[in-house]
């Protein structure tokens, strides 16, 4: 069961309004909850008597003012679990627009007209799913208000057709009281009253025995254009023939009673719903070829159509059918036939219900964390904790171009966006060029694990209505559900899990995981037995620099040296070298200690083929950097050297590894500069015996204890 509340600003007599409540009526009888919030209106008490709850709020007044009654949309979508606020008009669309982003409720909309090109209208265009009326409208929100086709649904309106009663009878026999002729539509010039009366004026000469009803009734902006239309009536001397009826909730017996609808529309109409209401009852119909009427009359099929603000055509369209009675018999069954194949109400629900359905089960979600390497891998967590918690959403991560072979084989990606956040003489012009791809595909809601103003502006610029991540800095008021609390205390994963759960992840899990590819592994694999020293070596990692940021992070080189010495002679290891091409300087000092049987693939591992080696070493000595994060992912041990760091932060989740860190007074302190006078003394402080004998114990030799979880050892 869904709960839908569809808001407009009120409940007149109408055809959007009608189709409001026909609408509501449906879902109720399918077992959903539906609700609607307006200004109020006549059609409220056809709510009532339907046991629908309605919610009456000044949505309709286009003020400033308004925006105050977007906190009380926002309540009643919490109050009441709205699964879906459906808004049918621009002023309400842009109150429930603003309410939903900070709830778990989606936005829809239906566009029912040709809006202006103004950046007020565009609010229609920003539904999850839009739905359009007719395909002109369609053409119109793709062309003019840059909506992805993909994201726009075709459903015409629809008549419930017990209310209809065909006449099947009408035409077959020849006329003989006068010829009933009905308008229906609000009075205004784009409906083509003046046009039609003038028609009207000339069908009279034509023919004596005329009744014309025009139902209807002005805006409060449109009184003297209606006192206007009566004073022509009088000046053509039609006024015992034209009668102006006003609003009638008997429509569909006035229509039903006529002998033929006009429609002389002189702009686009969205639809023309009154044109479905005639051929249900079996009245003929003729109109102007525009919009959305051509949605419906397939013209010399199932009514005849005229150019707009031509009023001799129309007045010749007008003769020609009330006087063939074979022809109107033919135009008024067919048209019939298609309102009950095209345009029934049961059809209307159950296309509209297909949209709800799809809008809660397929999300879009925006994952962003651009960097670096051992950030993303801290982040897979986080991702496999995303699909478990939406396991139909359409997931994608956005992030930098090089570290795409990290997370390319991710089974809980559908997509990887790239951005090269390096690039900073064109970043503005790249950033709105993203957003625009982005606001096409029309995400649900982003997840920014970057959490910088770039990032929280794309998905601002994106127009993603339901934003999360960390309130850092100047653009943090972009996201709509911040944590604004960062916890020193926690991991990187815990504190990732902060934004989850505003997201609604209530699951939390920490288990890093990477995906090798294969020829990487079987490279790797090749280069280790190639240069293995004896039968079964143990093979160890030792990763020589740090982050071109962080040389705090750094042991010294010659420790490492020494260390190396100790591991062949001793425990007769296979070592390799592990670091980028701007640590390939760190690996020459071994070279001139003539060391033998230590691999040195400094600079010569691409992505894939780093995670491959972490994985087959039994165990890596490295600094706080990316695969001392990598080896939590297999079962690789590790040694974890700390320095300007707090290893109770950043120690990987799972078993198998020990952090040595040294708590002298100005550690942590998490700078890239040392400033102690005694440079790097924390990571100095660290011996090669004090590593080596950890080592020993990590690989259990020597009758070491059995290894835990990870350790701190200061």
């Amino acid at each position: 069961m869904l709960r839908i509340a569809q808001i407009l600003p009120a409940l007149n007599v109408g055809g959007v309004e009608t189709g409001t409540v026909d609408l509501a009526k449906a879902l109720k009888k399918r077992g959903d909850e539906p609700f609607v919030i307006s200004n109020g209106g006549p059609l409220v008490d056809e709510l009532v008597k339907a046991g629908i709850s309605h919610l009456t709020l000044p949505v309709h007044r286009k003020s400033l003012t308004s925006l105050s009654l977007v906190r009380q949309i926002q309540a009643f979508i919490e109050r009441e679990r709205i699964d879906i606020l459906h808004a049918r008009s621009r002023i309400p669309a842009w109150l429930a627009y603003l309410a939903v982003r900070r709830t778990n409720c989606d936005f829809v909309t239906t566009c029912h007209g040709y809006y202006s090109k103004h950046f007020f209208s565009r609010v229609m265009g920003w539904g999850k799913k839009v739905i359009v009326i007719s395909h002109s409208i369609g053409r119109r929100m793709i062309d003019d208000f840059g909506v992805p086709p993909e994201r726009i649904r075709l459903i015409h309106r629809g008549v419930d057709l017990a209310h209809y009663p065909f006449s099947a009878d009408k035409y077959k026999k020849p006329k003989s009281g006068p010829f009933r002729i009905i308008n229906v539509g609000r009075i205004t010039p784009i409906k083509g009253h003046g046009d039609f009366i003038r028609a009207v004026h000339l069908l009279s000469k034509r023919i004596h025995n005329l009744e014309v009803s025009i139902v209807g009734t002005p805006d409060d902006d449109k009184v003297s254009y209606f006192r206007n239309l009566k004073l022509m009536v009088e000046r053509l001397g039609l006024g015992s023939q034209v009668k102006f009826l006003g609003t009638r909730r008997d429509v569909p017996q006035l229509l039903q009673s006529a002998d033929l609808l006009v429609l002389p529309s002189r702009i686009p109409e969205a639809f023309g719903r009154v044109l479905i209401e005639a051929g249900a009852v079996g009245t003929v119909a003729i109109a102007s070829r525009i919009g959305g009427i051509l949605d419906v009359i397939d013209e010399g099929e199932n009514g005849l159509l005229f150019s707009p603000e031509n009023f001799e055509e129309m007045a010749t369209l007008m003769e020609k059918i009330l006087l063939d009675r074979l022809l109107a018999r033919k135009l008024s069954s067919n048209l019939r036939r298609k309102v009950e194949h095209e345009f029934s109400l049961d059809q209307m629900v159950e296309k509209t219900s297909d949209v709800y359905r799809e809008v809660k089960q397929q999300k879009r979600i925006l994952i962003t964390k651009l960097g670096a390497v051992g950030d993303l891998v801290l982040a897979t967590p986080s991702f496999r904790m995303v699909r478990k918690r939406f396991p139909n959403a359409h997931i994608s991560l956005l992030v930098d171009p090089k570290l795409i072979p990290l997370v390319q084989r991710c089974p809980y990606f559908d997509e990887i966006i790239a951005y090269n956040r390096s690039h900073y003489s064109d970043q503005w012009q790249r950033l709105f060029k993203l957003s625009k791809r982005l606001r096409r595909w029309g995400f649900d809601l982003s997840i920014d694990f970057q959490n910088n103003w770039r990032t929280h502006a794309l998905a601002f610029l994106a127009g993603v209505p339901k934003r999360y991540g960390y309130k850092r800095g100047i653009a943090g008021f972009l996201l709509t559900h911040p944590v604004v609390f960062w916890d020193r205390s926690l991991s990187p994963v815990e504190h990732q899990f902060q934004v989850l759960k505003r997201a609604g992840v209530i699951q939390f899990e920490n288990a890093i995981e990477l995906w090798p590819d294969s020829e990487a592994d079987a490279h790797i694999s090749k280069q280790l037995r190639e240069a293995k020293n004896g039968a079964a070596p143990i093979r160890i990692g030792l990763v020589l620099g740090a982050s071109p940021r962080w040389p705090t992070k750094q042991w010294p080189v010659e420790r490492f040296v020494e260390l190396s010495k100790r591991l062949r002679d001793e425990l007769d290891c296979q070592i390799v070298l592990i670091g980028r091409e701007e640590d390939e300087s760190l690996a020459r000092v071994f070279k001139r200690d003539h060391l033998k049987g230590i691999l040195n693939l400094t600079g010569k591992t691409s992505l894939p083929q780093l995670v491959s080696l972490v994985k087959q070493l039994d165990l890596l000595v490295t600094g706080d950097t990316a695969p001392l994060h990598m080896a939590s992912a297999f079962d690789t041990k590790t040694v974890a050297l700390f320095g300007p760091t707090e290893p109770k932060r950043h120690m990987p989740p799972g078993e198998g590894h020990i952090a040595l860190v040294k708590r002298i007074p100005c550690q942590p302190c998490y700078s890239g500069t040392c400033r102690n006078s005694i440079k790097l003394l924390c990571l100095k402080e660290i011996s090669v015996d004090e590593v080596f004998e950890t080592i020993k114990q990590q690989l259990q030799l020597a009758g070491a204890r059995p290894l835990g979880s990870s350790q701190v050892m200061g």
